[in-house]
């Protein structure tokens, strides 16, 4: 009797001592790297070159900011931003893809790992925890990863798709993601050295991938709309019902197709691909600075692009009438007496002047709706649109206003707000609110 209550005893201290364990939950190890705040960076630009400047922000960063007194990188190329990790090339230009956090200790930005490459990165998008797609400048290159791991998952096999083999550059520079369908579209830039012009075609093509299989499937063609790059970072544009829309660029001129009388496809396009579908809407084609009423423009920007919801979309497009020293310069341009003094100012009217305004785009009557409240902005600089907490943060460079940051959009209302002003440390490029 005695031994059986000792027996019994020790069961019962056993199965006390093995609920215990299964009752305790270890806790999650914490972090190294910041989880919440912002990061922002900018770019400066000189006779010597270009140099980056990128810091830390523990709290919406407000009012002038300084960007010298934060750390300065050679490169800070960010190419998308993922819960409170960065994807960019590396800090020191290496030829990689770099997955960057922030450190709680410094503040500092610092490269965690990466996956080194042969070509320099172009595009990259986040699809899950588990898996990511980037492209490089290799021709028609693309490639599946684990941005978790940081581990590829195989390239997918482009043979079939559109190569201009004359042509020295054929990449993918903005990847679109449909998840109704998991289909993968990515853009093809072609250039060629032998012309002056930055896209060498006349017609754009989107390569259509599974990402269920990780499989090429088609290349959709819409004739006559060139230069398919969205300018910003790389917003794709999927409504609700699965409908993508594309932006062409145009020739800004390059190929001598200027003003009311030059060629369609030289002038900005949104193109669409209907919901289900993998082919181009021929019937579709929007150019929002014609229908902002300004269709006899010689240069015409559509940048920046970011969707809404309901089919709405917000950019930055040409948005006053070409200045006089613009529309002299062009004409020397043409007549070949321009002279190279004369064609920097021209860029630099064209590309940098504040001519640009931020606009309300409906996809489905193809409207344009001038946002009133935000300043004239140089749009073609770095238009890096991002939405957190349903509202916009959309970039603002207007150096006769002194203007260089930050302007937060609310949609509900339809207001805006300065948010900050960089002070030093050159052009406002990046805006990123880290979240765990």
């Amino acid at each position: 009797m005695k031994r059986t209550k000792i027996l019994l005893s020790i069961l019962f201290a056993t199965a006390l001592i093995s609920c215990s364990k299964d009752d305790i939950t270890e806790p999650e190890a914490e972090s190294l790297y910041q989880e919440e705040g912002y990061v922002m960076a900018t770019i400066s630009q000189s006779t010597a070159g270009f140099s980056y400047y990128a810091g830390y922000f523990n709290a919406l960063p407000s009012g002038d900011v300084d960007m010298t007194k934060k750390s300065a990188y050679s490169d800070f190329l960010v190419r998308t931003s993922y819960k409170n990790f960065i994807y960019a090339a590396g800090l020191n230009g290496e030829k990689k893809l770099s997955k960057q956090a922030i450190l709680k200790s410094s503040g500092a930005i610092v490269e965690i790992a990466s996956i080194a490459l042969l070509d320099a990165i172009s595009a990259v998008k986040i699809l899950s925890d588990e898996l990511g797609v980037y492209t490089t400048g290799g021709n028609r290159a693309i490639f599946f990863f684990n941005p978790t791991t940081m581990t590829n998952l195989g390239q997918v096999d482009m043979s079939k798709a559109q190569n201009f083999p004359d042509n020295e550059t054929n990449i993918y520079t903005h990847l679109i993601y449909r998840p109704t369908d998991k289909k993968l579209f990515a853009t093809l830039f072609t250039n060629s050295s032998k012309t002056g012009q930055y896209y060498d075609s006349q017609n754009t093509y989107v390569e259509v991938i599974d990402v269920a299989t990780k499989k090429w499937e088609k290349t959709a063609v819409f004739e006559q709309a060139t230069y398919p790059v969205s300018r910003g970072l790389e917003n794709g544009l999927v409504d609700e019902q699965g409908n993508v829309f594309v932006v062409t660029q145009g020739q800004y001129g390059l190929d001598g197709q200027l003003g009311p009388n030059g060629a369609k496809r030289s002038k900005p396009q949104i193109l669409k691909i209907p919901a289900g579908k993998t082919d181009f809407d021929p019937s579709y084609s929007f150019n929002p600075v014609t229908a902002f009423g300004l269709p006899n423009l010689a240069f015409q920007l559509v940048l920046g692009t970011i969707y809404d919801a309901n089919g709405i979309v917000y950019a930055c497009i040409s948005g006053q009438q070409d200045p006089p020293r613009l529309l002299e310069l062009i004409a020397k341009l043409g007549a070949q007496t321009i002279t190279a003094t004369e064609y920097v100012e021209l860029q630099t009217l064209a590309f940098y002047g504040p001519n640009q305004r931020w606009v309300k785009m409906d996809m489905n009557a193809k409207t344009v709706t001038l946002i009133a409240d935000l300043p004239l902005t140089a749009g073609y600089g770095y238009p890096n649109s991002t939405i957190y907490d349903g509202k916009f943060y959309l970039p603002i460079y207007n150096p006769d206003l002194k203007l260089n940051g930050y302007y937060k959009y609310d949609p509900a209302t339809g207001k805006s707000e300065k948010i900050n002003t960089v002070t030093a440390g050159g052009l406002v490029t990046n805006f990123i609110k880290l979240t765990k």
